[in-house]
């Protein structure tokens, strides 16, 4: 993996964090000129807000996909990052074993590297062996779903569509870029909290980048602080699984004496800046999901939504093309692949390379304006089919409650709550003035 850091705050940190405290306890204007000993009198005394003031932005490239799953991105929410698409990594179709060794072999044994690489390789053959036959049914499956998209559409979009669906047999292991930024304190709380080896060499990249251009901040990286031991997502016990859905249940759902109405007229979300809507941050809805990894990573990007601990389950998730294509037996002898290298490789390494389609399990706790903003973006049809129909789950859930009603019906895209689509040239293509509300969210093949 390589880390560069790519943008900065253009004042010190040091002097940022000084300023930041001398606003809240002096009248004299020249600040930033006169900075205090921010190590002793903020960071080591836990006055970190003063360094949330500077950002850092990192480019960071070829990191497995399961390191950000389950490392940048599992447990902080005190971050932004935007991540490559898997459908651009060259390693579906192009795949390169002598990588994937050199990005594990800094943390495995070589003979246990050696233990998963057929797996690796056999999701590989599935993939490019099935891609050509999915492609036809995903044409169809658009042409079908959504009358209105034109032959550019379904040219561009089937090949997608497939690709997204068959990735459920790609182990996680393929490498992904992505720009992410910590404030100061974020960073040195990751670095400190690294659970295991993967993320402590990636947060060990960012550190060093860091401190290439403040080497004043080295006191802030102490290593005496930094966890020293590994964890690794649970593993559910039994035999392998094949869902045809996400699975939702509703825990529990405090609706009453709530504001619903969006205050914003185009595609930015104010609600969280809105004083009318400020009640809703402290009604909650709590639901109990299992997602495939490739829809959970795509879960963690709603980083306002309270996550429990995830756990692998020895459940696969199968996509309508590849059920409708007779792919069940393949998947499930696949996953059961997975499973039984529970008792061959490490935990970390198990966890590593799991294919995209293995299901977790986890809770989520969303105020509701964080589930307004989850839901508009979810139940719209540009998003991948699993997460629409888990949000569709949750909706459907809460339409059996009276006092939800009026919750129900902004839990929407859009072109629902206002008649016309936002997505501009990603208009998906469906017909969404000639069909009832009460038919508004069907289930999808893609």
């Amino acid at each position: 993996m390589r880390v560069q850091l790519l943008a900065k705050s253009d004042k010190k940190p040091l002097d940022l964090a000084s300023h930041a405290a001398r606003v809240c306890y002096t009248l004299n204007q020249e600040l930033i000129e006169k900075p205090i000993d921010v190590k002793t009198r903020l960071f080591d005394s836990g006055h970190h807000t003063t360094l949330q003031h500077t950002n850092f932005t990192f480019y960071v490239q070829d990191v497995p996909v399961s390191s950000v799953v389950f490392g940048l991105h599992l447990a902080s929410p005190y971050y932004n990052s935007d991540q490559r698409s898997g459908r651009f990594s060259k390693m579906y179709t192009e795949p390169d074993f002598d990588m994937i060794r050199g990005m594990l072999d800094p943390f495995y044994k070589k003979e246990d590297i050696e233990e998963v690489l057929p797996l690796i390789q056999k999701g590989i053959d599935i993939y490019q062996e099935w891609l050509p036959k999915i492609v036809p049914l995903a044409e169809k499956a658009i042409q079908e779903e959504r009358p209105f998209a034109n032959e550019k559409y379904v040219e561009l979009n089937a090949p997608k569509f497939a690709q997204e669906q068959l990735r459920m047999f790609i182990s996680q292991i393929v490498p992904t870029a992505l720009d992410m930024t910590l404030n100061l304190s974020a960073l040195t709380a990751l670095w400190r909290s690294a659970w295991m080896p993967e993320l402590r060499a990636l947060t060990d990249a960012m550190r060093d980048a860091v401190l290439l251009e403040y080497p004043e901040l080295e006191g802030f990286f102490n290593p005496v602080a930094r966890r020293d031991t590994d964890w690794y997502l649970p593993i559910q016990e039994g035999t392998a699984i094949i869902e045809d859905k996400p699975d939702l249940f509703l825990v529990h759902a405090d609706v009453t004496d709530t504001t619903y109405t969006n205050a914003g007229k185009d595609s930015v979300d104010t609600l969280y800046f809105t004083p009318e809507a400020m009640d809703n941050d402290v009604h909650y809805v709590h639901t109990r999901v299992q997602v495939s990894c490739a829809t959970y990573g795509q879960d963690q990007r709603h980083r306002s939504v309270k996550r429990s601990t995830p756990k692998l389950t020895t459940s696969f998730y199968l996509p309508p093309l590849l059920r409708q294509a007779g792919m069940m037996p393949i998947a499930l002898k696949f996953m059961q692949e997975w499973l039984d290298l529970k008792n061959r490789v490490p935990a970390g390494l198990m966890q590593a390379v799991a294919p995209y389609g293995v299901m977790v399990s986890y809770d989520k706790l969303a105020d509701l304006n964080a589930l307004i903003h989850e839901q508009g973006k979810r139940s719209c049809w540009c998003a991948q089919e699993e997460i629409y129909h888990l949000s569709v789950a949750l909706r459907d859930v809460l339409a059996c409650m009276p006092e939800a009603e009026k919750l129900v019906s902004v839990l929407a895209p859009p072109c629902f709550i206002c008649g016309k689509c936002q997505e501009g040239a990603r208009y998906c293509g469906r017909d969404i003035k000639g069909i009832s509300k009460e038919e508004y969210f069907p289930k999808r093949r893609v």
